[in-house]
Parts: C-alpha cells; structure tokens; sequence
C-alpha cells in the first residue's frame, strides 16, 4: 500500500510497473485495458485508486518513477470489454494533461498493435519494439 491509497486497494510492484489491485476479485474475465496518458504519475495513481475504490475497477498499473518511455506515464486500467468507454470519456474528458485513449483489447497488445501517436513519441530505436512483428 502507498500512503495514498485506502486499505481497499493493494500496491504492488515489479521493478518496471506499479500494480493496484481492488480488495475483491473481479467478477469478470479481464480481455484489456482502458489506456489513459499523462505527464503527471500521481494524477493516474490516483484514477487508478479513485476507479478500484469506487468506480467497479478491480486491476490498474503504471510504470514506476521514473520508467516511463517518454514524457508521458500510461495508466492501464483493466476491464472485460469496452461497454464504459463512454462513461470513462465523460467522466475525465475535462482534465487538462489528461489524454484518454479509450479501450485496447489484450488481442491488440500481444499482436503488437500501437498507435501512431504512441510510437510517434517514441525514439526510433524504442520504435522497432513496439511495432507488429512480421512473419519471414
């Protein structure tokens, strides 16, 4: 736990990413992840916290101080299917340093798909890592 987060929610990391976990399982199959980037750790953490807490979210990270590839941190927030993208988008669309990216499927990540965005920030030798990996 961080002093910041209630006894509800459990902090964990592993060197690369810090991982909140909700006191209950989820009572669904996880399939992805609502993508939410900024700046500013702490205004994710406490989404994050704020969403296990109330919001019905049981699973989140972000990286670590300091491990992010790029000026921005990613929270990942993790969910059966995109049926709150909506609701996400309302909800935080207002916060200035704040980018959304609605839902990406577990599919999408293991088939190495990113956006141009993300790999746009990225410098070109980071780039090759996250781009679709071709077969010979």
């Amino acid at each position: 736990m961080t002093p910041d987060s209630p006894a509800a929610v459990r902090v964990e990391n592993d060197g690369y990413w810090e991982h909140y976990l909700a006191a209950e399982n989820p009572p669904y199959e996880i399939r992805g992840k609502y993508l939410f980037f900024s700046e500013d750790r702490e205004r994710l953490v406490r989404i994050a916290i704020e969403e296990l807490t109330n919001g019905g979210f049981h699973l989140a990270k972000t990286h670590l101080p300091g491990r992010n590839l790029n000026a921005e941190y990613v929270l990942c927030l993790y969910y059966s299917d995109d049926s709150r993208k909506h609701e996400l988008a309302a909800k935080y669309k207002t916060q200035p340093g704040l980018k959304y990216r609605y839902w990406k499927s577990d599919a999408a990540t293991h088939a190495g798909s990113y956006s141009e965005e993300f790999l746009d920030q990225l410098p070109s030798s980071l780039q090759r890592r996250f781009q679709k990996k071709t077969s010979p």
